[in-house]
């Protein structure tokens, strides 16, 4: 059951998957911009919010961040760190079903030997609820299991109705005011069949190129995200060879202050030219539920429009 329930990992980030090919499929226009297939215009941005972008970075740095939080001891670490290699191997060797059989078995352990951590917020347990039933189910389906008790979760928050749930909001007035989405397409928080296409490049590396054609790229990430951590980010930041990554690192963060008097620091930003990155504190893999006016604010501020 309990490996059952950490294979949601995957599922979650199928969804991402498909968008990352998505942008893959870009083409540089006589303008220099970048455009996506069938837009009408070139993209203005892109934005990365605790998004799975380095694989073999994220299966790198799991067990450290848990070590650093308490939640894994120096023997699990040894061990983590060991099938973190074989991930990172199989990667390499461009094995990449293997790689996610790999990392799901490292979640695995993580599991077994952090008392069940919540893998999207290393505050919470992943304790038993009526979403951690498991049944005689494809492993793909079981696999889906740990992101719809997060996305249970995320619902489960204060609201005062149905139509201010995460899946409300999303089939209510997003769709109403995107104006595109076909009345039988129904948002969902994963998808066993888009897992399943995609199950073979799931770990593949994605590689950025967006910010040599000069498109705003914003990248965000929770503090207590454990599937997604921050230093496994940082340490795919590190490794862009776009050519203002050096000055970009150099710079101070600026910490960033929201919607209350106590003047509590809620997040850092780092900025140069087309690169923002923001550390989102007290946040886990789903900001904007954690730090709603943080959130609106940064969102603001990339669209260049005033929150509201």
């Amino acid at each position: 059951m309990r490996g059952d329930r950490r294979r949601a990992a995957a599922a979650g980030y199928a969804e991402a998957e498909g968008e990352r090919q998505r942008l893959a499929a870009r083409r540089p226009e006589a303008s220099g911009g970048v455009w996506l297939r069938g837009e009408r215009g070139p993209a203005g941005g892109v934005v990365l919010g605790d998004s799975w972008i380095s694989p073999e970075d994220f299966a790198l740095t799991h067990a450290w961040l848990l070590q650093d939080v308490s939640r894994l001891d120096d023997n699990a670490v040894g061990d983590a760190n060991k099938m973190a290699a074989t991930v990172q191997a199989q990667i390499s060797a461009e094995q990449f079903a293997a790689a996610k059989k790999s990392w799901t078995d490292l979640l695995d352990l993580i599991d077994s030997k952090s008392g069940s951590i919540n893998i999207f917020n290393f505050l919470l347990d992943s304790g038993v609820d009526s979403m951690s039933a498991t049944s005689a189910t494809s492993s793909s389906s079981r696999g889906i299991t740990q992101l719809m008790k997060y996305s249970t979760y995320l619902d489960g928050e204060p609201s005062g109705s149905e139509s201010n749930t995460i899946g409300g909001i999303m089939n209510g007035v997003i769709k109403q005011k995107l104006k595109i989405i076909p009345n039988n397409v129904v948002w969902q928080a994963a998808s066993t069949l888009v897992f399943d296409a995609l199950v073979n490049n799931f770990m593949k590396p994605s590689v950025d190129q967006l910010l040599s054609c000069s498109v705003n790229v914003s990248v965000y990430n929770g503090q207590l995200d454990v599937i997604c951590p921050t230093i496994g980010v940082e340490a795919w930041v590190q490794k862009l060879t776009w050519v203002g990554l050096k000055n970009f690192l150099s710079l101070p963060r600026h910490p960033l202050h929201c919607c209350d008097s106590s003047k509590l620091i809620k997040a850092f930003v780092r900025s140069y030219q087309n690169l923002q990155f923001y550390w989102i504190l007290e946040a886990g893999h789903s900001v904007p539920v954690d730090q709603p006016c943080v959130a609106l604010n940064m969102i603001s501020s990339i669209i260049q429009s005033p929150a509201s």
